[in-house]
């Protein structure tokens, strides 16, 4: 069931690191110029079909890893172009950790020491990039999980997106004064049960957009935070991913079309 809380280094950045297909899609490592004339990594998933409209994916606080990229490649399947862009390459380059004791550690520090404004920037960097590469229809959206789910909400009211969704944001309280100049649509899911969002964060959440009618906020019964990880199984509601894709599609399919 799902309650509808509509509340509402020198080297060349265009260098390709890692190039192979994978069932059909073009997969790279790529590097990104950065607003400060440094660079950054991202994994670029590209759909057979091109140009094709842009998705920017911002990773959970585990990095681009073998889940995040699985996840870019269902989404480049879709018919999208999808760039996932290493955002704690200031503190650590290619940062991909796991789901055990000590990469959580390492994410939690990762996560305390991570500049949120500054992101902003390499995010925009990141939406720049892919709107200017030929292979995307110059149209761009942007989703994310965890730290990105705060990113798409910081995308909807500050960055060049067509549209954002973000799933189980978990810093979007630190941003409520950013509600009211979301201009692009924005949808957010959150898990009811998400030990990162409990009611006291979540209502203050969802109560900030509740007049801004380019927000719709879910919330999934029964699900907690990374429902849409398959690689967490602990976490994972197959159900509820799909739902919340779906969602998520027809925002992008109805923002992003030519």
């Amino acid at each position: 069931m799902v309650a509808d809380a509509r509340r509402a280094d020198g080297a060349d950045p265009g260098a390709c690191l890692i190039m192979q297909a994978t069932a059909g899609l073009t997969t790279k490592r790529i590097r990104v110029a950065s607003h400060d004339g440094n660079w950054f990594s991202a994994y670029l998933a590209l759909p057979p079909r091109l140009p094709a409209p842009g998705i920017v994916m911002v990773a959970e606080i585990f990095g681009v890893n073998p889940p995040l990229r699985m996840c870019a490649d269902d989404f480049a399947g879709r018919g999208y172009a999808v760039l996932a862009p290493d955002m704690f390459w200031r503190m650590e380059r290619d940062v991909e950790l796991g789901y055990d004791k000590e990469s959580y550690q390492r994410a939690y520090a990762f996560h305390k020491a991570f500049d949120y404004e500054i992101g902003v920037r390499d995010a925009t960097s990141a939406i720049e990039a892919l709107r200017a590469m030929p292979e995307c229809t110059g149209k761009v959206g942007l989703t994310g999980f965890c730290l990105g789910g705060t990113f798409a909400y910081l995308a909807a009211a500050r960055c060049p997106v067509e549209a954002a969704a973000g799933y189980y944001g978990t810093r979007i309280q630190n941003f409520l004064a950013d509600a009211p100049k979301i201009s692009k649509p924005l949808i957010q899911h959150f898990g009811e049960k998400d030990h990162t969002t409990p009611p006291e964060i979540l209502g203050p959440v969802l109560d900030a957009v509740r007049h801004n009618p380019n927000v719709t906020s879910y919330v999934y019964k029964d699900a907690g935070h990374a429902f849409a990880n398959p690689g967490r199984p602990e976490t994972y509601i197959e159900s509820v991913a799909t739902l919340a894709h779906a969602r998520t599609f027809e925002l992008f399919n109805r923002t992003l079309a030519q």
